[in-house]
């Protein structure tokens, strides 16, 4: 029976808790193959090929992830962006303040795929932090939400498409209005403040991001990324995380969706706050030689609560990498999760420009 299931039932399957005995195998490669077709190295029976005409001959789930991250839009006129040389330099011509951000991009990272990296951010003071709360009066919060349905219609039953959300309110102001460093001195420093930029944008969330996503076709909704021990600890976490995640899951899960974050970080002192927060999968899940953890460990933990999803480090993928371990870890894997639930095997993050094809075809080997 499970054989003839769609790959699309497939990971559905994964998410109501019921046991495979061959996981589902979702592999992200469009960073990998952006780069080998710019530089012309793609093999020669797949050098024609597409990327979702791959994962077809490979027998992969489809990778299908809609990306439809929230975005600040303030009135017009008091954003501009320039670009030269690779940077690109935003100015925001707020009533109270002007702010500037400032990205990196280099060509080559531009055509694999990349995203850029933020090597200024706009708000580090708490004048600006207060300019920001008075200007979001007049912002509101735009997404792609609507186009979900038919991506969703065009993926057929190749894969389960995630609608992608980006970050919760607190991680948006720390990755992308503040940075780690500035937001924890602005926890020492005006910590009121903060909270105040933070509960505005929730509410804004609530408003008008919410409803879209509940009413869309989504089955599988992707919203927070890259918690971390490090740098979102237990404590910030349950202050700045939880509530509005344990809220938002719960209100998804009365619309019939399940809710997963992107799980490529070190997060062994965050295991049960996942839990807590009612979250049901854990996207590209980073296990060693990434992160100190492994598999064996997470399923300790959550016992099926959370689908495992991930499992196959990306840095196996490199030719620097013996082969034998990378054998070795795939045959690990295949037997730890067969005929368990909760388990879709992928790679954390992403099969990286350089990784070899041949490792590629050996997941499909051992995971027929």
């Amino acid at each position: 029976m499970e054989n003839s299931l769609s790959r699309r039932a497939r990971i559905r399957r994964a998410f109501e808790g019921m046991p495979s005995e061959v996981p589902p195998v979702t592999l992200r490669m469009d960073l990998w193959h952006n780069h080998a077709k710019c530089a012309g190295s793609l093999p020669e029976e797949i050098r024609s090929s597409s990327l979702e005409q791959i994962e077809d001959m490979l027998r992969f789930c489809r990778s299908t992830r809609f990306k439809a991250n929230p975005r600040i839009e303030f009135p017009e006129g008091w954003v501009s962006e320039e670009s030269y040389g690779g940077i690109t330099t935003t100015t925001y011509r707020l009533p109270g303040a002007t702010l500037q951000k400032v990205c990196r991009l280099s060509e080559e990272e531009k055509r694999s795929g990349m995203h850029g990296q933020i090597v200024r951010y706009p708000v580090s003071a708490e004048c600006e932090c207060r300019a920001l709360i008075s200007a979001l009066e007049n912002a509101s919060i735009a997404s792609d939400i609507d186009g979900f349905d038919q991506f969703d219609r065009d993926a057929g039953e190749a894969g389960l498409p995630l609608l992608i959300l980006g970050s919760c309110p607190a991680h948006f102001v720390m990755l992308e209005l503040m940075g780690y460093e500035n937001f924890y001195y602005g926890i020492a420093d005006y910590p009121d403040v903060l909270d105040a930029l933070i509960e505005t944008l929730e509410q804004k969330y609530r408003a008008e991001i919410w409803g879209p996503v509940m009413v869309s076709s989504a089955e599988l909704v992707m919203h927070g990324n890259h918690f971390s021990s490090a740098t979102t600890p237990p404590p910030i976490f349950r202050r700045h995380f939880l509530p509005y995640f344990a809220e938002f899951i719960a209100k998804a899960h009365g619309a019939g969706k399940y809710v997963v974050w992107h799980a490529d970080a070190e997060m062994n002192s965050l295991l049960h706050d996942v839990m807590d927060a009612g979250f049901d999968g854990s996207d590209c899940l980073a296990t060693e030689p990434l992160v100190r953890q492994t598999i064996e460990g997470y399923y300790a933990e959550w016992q099926g609560r959370i689908v495992c999803w991930g499992g196959i480090p990306s840095v196996l993928f490199n030719p620097e990498y013996p082969e034998d371990v990378f054998i070795d870890h795939l045959r690990h894997l295949r037997e730890f999760t067969s005929g368990k639930c909760g388990f879709i095997v992928a790679v954390s993050d992403n099969v990286m420009p350089g990784g070899l094809w041949e490792r590629i075809l050996a997941v499909r080997e051992v995971f027929r």
